[in-house]
């Protein structure tokens, strides 16, 4: 069995982060899970009356960028709250980047298309957004 690739690391230190200007990010201060997009392909069907054996006929179809959800320390209406409220309510496409521990970064476009508050009695208070990403995300590998 092969051994854990030292480079291996834990979520801590990922960064969530709206851009701003050229090269300028406002990072959500508090979140505290950050689920990356799992991206897919269509598969369309291009079964036909003669295909071999009777098997459906399949190529690849358009791709989708995905969805990511996010989870963060709510303070109602300020901070985190509040960017995600702004972008929420916005019906521009935005740029965003998440900045993984070592260094690479995932840019993507996109829009928040939920976002939700839950205050329980006996634990923290939490946000929570899904944001759809439009077009392809772009992951760079670190320096």
């Amino acid at each position: 069995m092969a051994a854990t690739a030292a480079d291996t690391d834990i979520g801590h230190l990922t960064l969530f982060k709206k851009k701003t200007g050229v090269s300028t990010y406002v990072t959500l201060a508090e979140v505290v899970e950050f689920n990356p997009p799992e991206m897919t392909k269509d598969a369309v069907e291009f079964t036909h009356m003669s295909s071999p054996e009777g098997w459906r006929e399949y190529k690849p179809g358009l791709k989708d960028g995905g969805e990511t959800t996010l989870t963060y320390n709510l303070i109602p209406g300020e901070a985190d709250d509040d960017q995600i409220a702004d972008s929420f309510a916005s019906d521009a496409v935005e740029e965003w980047q998440v900045e993984f521990p070592n260094g690479a970064t995932l840019d993507l476009k996109g829009f928040f298309t939920s976002h939700s508050r839950a205050t329980p009695i006996d634990d923290r208070m939490t946000g929570a957004a899904t944001f759809k990403v439009s077009g392809k995300p772009t992951l760079t590998a670190a320096a």
